[in-house]
């Protein structure tokens, strides 16, 4: 039996990566009110980790690193959100581009105060370089970096102990 995912949460990874991607795909560019589905041509690809191997250009990948320290009793956590983009052909170039634009501007400044709080403070972009052969030298694509900052959502659910 699986469990619905309820978001916005930080309950579990799961759950982060949902609130995550549903952010992605409701997040509207202003003034233009563009979204990554319209640039996707109507589709939400957006997976975790990997695409499926059947999987039509362009998608977006993301990975989650996560690290907590002894300074905050481990609650607060530094994250790595790794967004990356990838087109094929090569014309698709500008189309990723602009579609990592559209995530740029959800995450540069990202908040999602509504289960626990995930805030952005750092970004890194790249565009990755043409493969040579035995690659698809075909492929193209952009990774961006994120720095969130993440208190889970635990902390709204811990009660004092009545005494």
């Amino acid at each position: 039996m699986t469990q619905q995912i309820i978001t916005p949460s930080t309950a579990s990874t799961e759950a982060i990566y949902a609130t995550l991607r549903a952010d992605m795909l409701a997040y509207q560019r202003i003034p233009d009110g563009i979204t990554i589905q319209m640039l996707m041509g109507g589709e939400a690809r957006v997976y975790v980790r990997a695409a499926p191997p059947t999987v039509k250009f362009p998608y977006i990948a993301m990975r989650l690193q996560r690290q907590s320290s002894g300074a905050y009793n481990g609650y607060r956590e530094a994250c790595m959100l790794e967004i990356q983009c990838i087109g094929r052909p090569e014309s698709q170039l500008v189309l990723v581009s602009q579609i990592m634009d559209v995530v740029d501007g959800l995450f540069l400044g990202y908040r999602q105060p509504n289960a626990g709080l995930m805030f952005s403070r750092e970004r890194a972009r790249q565009t990755i370089p043409q493969f040579s052969q035995p690659a698809d030298k075909d492929v193209v694509g952009e990774i961006a970096q994120y720095q969130l900052i993440l208190w889970p959502q635990v902390l709204t659910d811990l009660r004092p102990n009545p005494s």
